[in-house]
């Protein structure tokens, strides 16, 4: 089958968020979908990236900016890379620039906050739920490291949104300073056991405390690394300050098919 990969936008520069703008505005204009070829309806995954951002068209641009260290190119391209894979399963995916609608580069300085992606999560739902190509009742949620944050805060509800959204899913969040999980769906949590910047111990602790802990399916991958699923990247990369990041292949492969197992797709 022939798949066709749709960009929304073509990412030259970060610009500064439109002042005034609304929520589904910026989402509008700032995300990307991948979408299978045919005229649907397909089932659909809501993604949001971690806080180095997504990748632009532009290589000079990637690899020339100062500001991007080899971890934050690396996990930049590697959203797009699984927004891609997930496409080839099937699934129309759209790809939330988050980043790009707030006027950030990166936001692994706290540049944005936690509620505001559940905000974005929020109306992305809606908007995506009236999308003429998408099954309706069959959307799901993803998100990477401070993606995955986001989907955990959006998790603690309540939130009128969740009955148009049929799963989520959370790949090595960091579950630091969180309460409770309470908006009741089948939840996947995808961590490494090596993972010093998302330390697992608190997303365990969030999980065996939640509300709607039974709705939780949580796989911890001994010895993998934050970034565990980059296949680009080497086992370890140091980013300072006692934290690396790190390609992991059993965790990759084996987070992959629980993914699809769970989203109900093909392995």
């Amino acid at each position: 089958m022939r798949l066709v990969h749709i960009a929304a936008f073509l990412l030259i520069f970060v610009p500064v968020a439109a002042i005034g703008q609304s929520i589904q505005d910026r989402i509008i204009d700032n995300h990307y979908a991948y979408l299978p070829s045919g005229s649907g309806h397909f089932p659909a995954l809501i993604a949001m990236p971690g806080c180095s951002g997504i990748s632009t068209e532009d290589p000079a641009f990637e690899n020339s900016n100062p500001d991007l260290q080899k971890d934050d190119l690396l996990f930049r391209r590697h959203y797009r890379k699984m927004a891609s894979k997930l496409r080839d399963q099937g699934f129309a995916v759209y790809l939330i620039d988050v980043h790009r609608a707030e006027g950030v580069l990166t936001a692994c300085a706290g540049e944005i906050q936690r509620e505001i992606l559940a905000e974005y999560i929020s109306v992305a739902i809606g908007w995506v739920a009236d999308q003429p190509q998408v099954d309706r009742d069959n959307i799901h949620l993803i998100g990477w490291s401070m993606g995955g944050s986001g989907v955990l805060e959006w998790l603690h509800g309540p939130r009128e949104e969740a009955k148009k959204l049929k799963s989520a899913i959370a790949v090595y969040p960091n579950c630091g300073d969180m309460s409770d999980l309470t908006v009741q769906m089948p939840i996947l949590m995808l961590l490494g056991g090596a993972d010093d910047i998302a330390e697992p111990d608190n997303c365990e602790k969030l999980v065996s405390s939640a509300a709607v802990k039974e709705q939780v399916h949580l796989k911890v991958y001994p010895d993998a690394r934050h970034g565990f699923d980059i296949a680009d990247a080497p086992p370890v990369i140091d980013i300072g300050g006692g934290m690396t990041v790190g390609y992991q292949r059993d965790a990759a492969e084996g987070s992959w098919n629980e993914i699809l197992l769970f989203l109900g797709g093909d392995d």
